[in-house]
């Protein structure tokens, strides 16, 4: 019989909460997942593993990329 692998259940059930999401939030900003400016190869690979985590929650790859993106622009602009 095959295992299931239940990770993104797992991730979503925990990143799911309320508590969850503002930790995945603090989790995202302190490993500079937004950033763009970044120098050296340790905190690319910190903001690698906030995109792991992302990963795991099952939010990537061109089958959830229209419903991502769209989900971008339900965000308040800065008015830059």
């Amino acid at each position: 019989m095959e295992k299931k692998d239940n990770t993104v259940t797992s991730y979503r059930t925990c990143f799911g909460t309320d508590a969850g999401k503002r930790v995945l939030g603090d989790i995202l900003i302190n490993a500079g997942y937004f950033d763009t400016d970044l120098t050296t190869t340790e905190e690319q690979a910190v903001q690698n593993f906030a995109k792991t985590i992302i990963k795991k929650l099952g939010i990537h790859g061109p089958d959830v990329i229209s419903s991502y993106v769209n989900k971008l622009f339900e965000l308040p602009s800065k008015g830059i």
